[in-house]
Formats: structure tokens, sequence, C-alpha cells
């Protein structure tokens, strides 16, 4: 049912996974250190009624490396994928980094952007910070040392301690061990959103939230990174707008159960048909 290709921006070479022509375009975009298979589990039920692709961002997955690492250079290859691959309006569902990306592109390219779902993706303004760094030091770290698949699934299952849980250890493993890790460095490197490299430039929810014009769903983890306070915030400003709560359910609820992130992707998609 999965094809796997690549396009060339001209930049890099990113990969990508394709499924049959199923219906209109439906984008599906990872988080920070993750790929295109975060979303392998809801594929094959979204590809019924949706053509879908699935990118592997720069520096992730199988796609290339590059001279650069930021948010606005995110931001510039899926519009340009969206241009030369897709060519047509397109549904995009993001997870955290992939939602932060939807909703600036729904923003500045309303015009390619049929729908937007957005899987626990922070609507906050984003300020310079060093925790963000020192998060993903550590993961930097584990990628200099242990670069194969099982020293870094040692690692972190050594990390976890009680908390250790083989399945989802697994696939972070094989997720970091498909990194670059000037991916990661960037971002230590790179904490104020002002700076082009930066993981966050460009991305500035209270500028964004009133260009949107296309339906809008949000996907909020309870035990996630979204704010309630964030979430009225968008509901009373975006003029068509859905909130679903994934109850007990962390931010990375893509590795857990899938059936209500499925039931609530699924209707919201149905909606646009």
């Amino acid at each position: 049912m999965i094809e796997e290709k690549s396009y060339d921006t001209g930049e890099v070479e990113l990969n990508y996974a394709e499924g049959p022509e199923g219906g209109p375009p439906l984008l599906l975009l990872h988080g920070t250190g993750n790929r295109w298979q975060a979303f392998m589990r809801l594929i094959p039920s979204l590809s019924t009624r949706w053509h879908v692709y699935a990118l592997d961002l720069r520096g992730h997955g199988r796609s290339g490396r590059a001279p650069h690492y930021g948010f606005g250079y995110y931001c510039d290859d899926v519009v340009s994928f969206i241009d030369g691959v897709i060519g047509e309006p397109t549904v995009l569902f993001g997870h955290s980094l992939g939602g932060r990306m939807a909703l600036t592109i729904a923003a500045n390219h309303p015009d390619m952007t049929r729908a937007i779902i957005l899987g626990d993706s922070s609507l906050s303004a984003p300020r310079p910070s060093n925790r963000l760094g020192s998060g993903f030091s550590s993961l930097l770290e584990i990628l200099e040392v242990s670069p194969t698949v099982n020293e870094i699934y040692q690692t972190l299952k050594t990390r976890a301690g009680e908390a250790f849980e083989p399945v989802s250890t697994l696939n972070r493993a094989k997720n970091l061990s498909m990194v670059d890790p000037e991916m990661y460095r960037s971002i230590v490197d790179n904490p104020d959103p002002s700076s082009r490299h930066s993981h966050f430039h460009g991305f500035n929810p209270p500028e964004h939230l009133p260009k949107v014009r296309c339906p809008v769903l949000i996907l909020q983890a309870e035990r996630g990174m979204l704010r309630a306070e964030d979430v009225g915030r968008a509901l009373d400003i975006l003029p068509e707008a859905y909130h679903v709560m994934l109850e007990d359910v962390p931010h990375e609820f893509l590795m857990y159960d899938t059936d209500p992130v499925l039931r609530a992707v699924t209707t919201f998609l149905e909606s646009l048909m």
C-alpha cells in the first residue's frame, strides 16, 4: 500500500511515503526527532478515503542531511513539496513540530491548505530559552557516544529506570539513529527564536491564528504540552475549529492507543468531503 519515494527541493532530498490514490491529498508531518513512520498505525485507515503522503523532514529518517536546520527551513521544504509533488490544496496533519508547521503554512499559504490538524502542538509564542536546548543536548550526547540502534536503546533503557517500556524505547532508538546530529546541535546552539536557524524561527501563533481561514482540528493530549488557555484563545479566534481532548495520553500520543485519535481525525476529515 505504501511506497517510499524522494523529492529534491533544490537544497535537500526529501524522503516520503505515498499511499494509493484514494481521494484528496492528506500530508502527514512528524515531530522533532521522528520520521514518517510515526503515523504508520493510522495510514491504512486514512488511505481508504485519502491520498496519503508522509514526509521525513530534512535531517530526519531517510531524508538528506542539509547545511541548515530550523523551523523556517522545514516550512519552506513542505511548501516546496506541496507545490512540486501534490500540486493542489492539501489537508495537513502535524504532530508537535509538524503541527506548528501546519499552522504556519495555513496562515502564510492559505491557497495551499484545505484544512489542518494540530496534534498536541504548542499554541504559545516561543521565547528565548536554554531549557529546550538542554533537553535536546542529552539526545545529542547519546548520538555522539552511542550511534547504533542497539547502543541507543541500551542507553535509553538505563536512563529510563523503572519507567522503561521496551516497545516505545526501541521505536525511539530507531528514530534517533536516523537523525542528523547536526539537527540537534542546531537546536542547542540557537535557543533564541529570532535566529534564522532556531527551532522556532518564524513560528508566531498570535500572528498566525487570525490569518487561518480553513477548518482546524486541535488534538490535545491530556498529559501533553498544550495549555488550556491557549486552546481556548485559538477556538475564539479561528472561524471554524474543533477541539478533542485525548484522555490520559502523553504528548507522544501516536505511540499509544490510536483508536481515539483515529475516531477524531476520520470524523473531522469526513466533514470536509
